[in-house]
């Protein structure tokens, strides 16, 4: 989704980054807490998995293990996302 949204500039591309970043907070929200945080971190923030595990005070494997299953999540949500918008927009 990120690769997806517009520069900033015109009102109309400053209107579409806003429904990307509501899109993207509502995928999110469907990952649990302890998911969401380690994605966030990772993906968002630029954070290493060493770092993500010394900041929360985990094991690095458990840090590894949460993202791969956030990622999992993450795209499987926007699978779904696509396949709702697409229908709506045959309608």
């Amino acid at each position: 989704i990120a690769e997806e949204m517009p520069a900033e500039g015109t009102p109309e591309s400053m209107a579409e980054r806003q429904e990307d970043l509501a899109r993207l907070d509502a995928i999110l929200a469907t990952l649990s807490e302890e998911r969401r945080e380690v994605f966030v971190l990772y993906e968002l923030e630029g954070l290493t998995g060493p770092e993500i595990a010394e900041h929360l005070g985990l094991p690095l494997g458990t840090v590894a293990s949460r993202l791969r299953r956030a990622r999992e999540e993450f795209q499987a949500a926007v699978t779904r996302l696509r396949a709702v918008e697409s229908r709506r927009n045959r309608s």
